[in-house]
C-alpha cells in the first residue's frame, strides 16, 4: 500500500506490486494494518517453552512451562494470528491469571 486518495478517511488505497513494480488503485472503505507476522517472543526463550518461535501453553488453557505465568495472542497463536482471536485468548489469560491469584496463598492479604 503506498497511500490513500482521501487523508481525513479511507476510500481507497493505492497498491504497487513490490516485485514488478505495477501500481494500481482499489477501492475500499477500510483497511487493517499487520505490522508483521514473527511474534516478539525473544525475551522469553530462556525461560518458557517455545516451538518455532511461539511460546506453548496447556491446550485449552494460558499456562505456559512456568506456574503463574500465561501467554495469549500472537505470542502463542501460529495458527491464526488475528486481533479477533488474540482478544478472546487476552480474556482466557486475564482469568487465568485471576483464578491462579485467587487459588494462591496470599499471607493474610487478600
Amino acid at each position: 500500500m503506498t497511500g490513500t486518495k482521501n487523508p481525513n478517511s479511507v476510500t481507497g488505497i493505492n497498491i504497487r506490486n513490490t516485485k514488478s513494480n505495477k501500481t494500481g488503485h482499489f477501492e475500499t472503505d477500510g483497511v487493517f494494518i499487520a505490522i508483521g507476522h514473527k511474534p516478539a517472543t525473544e525475551l522469553f526463550t530462556k525461560d518458557l517453552e517455545t516451538k518455532n518461535g511461539y511460546i506453548l501453553t496447556t491446550p485449552g488453557s494460558t499456562k505456559t512451562s512456568i506456574s503463574g505465568v500465561f501467554a495469549a495472542g500472537d505470542v502463542t497463536d501460529e495458527k491464526y494470528r488475528q486481533a479477533v482471536t488474540a482478544a478472546g485468548m487476552g480474556c482466557m489469560a486475564a482469568l487465568d491469571a485471576e483464578n491462579f491469584l485467587a487459588n494462591k496463598n496470599t499471607n493474610g492479604l487478600g
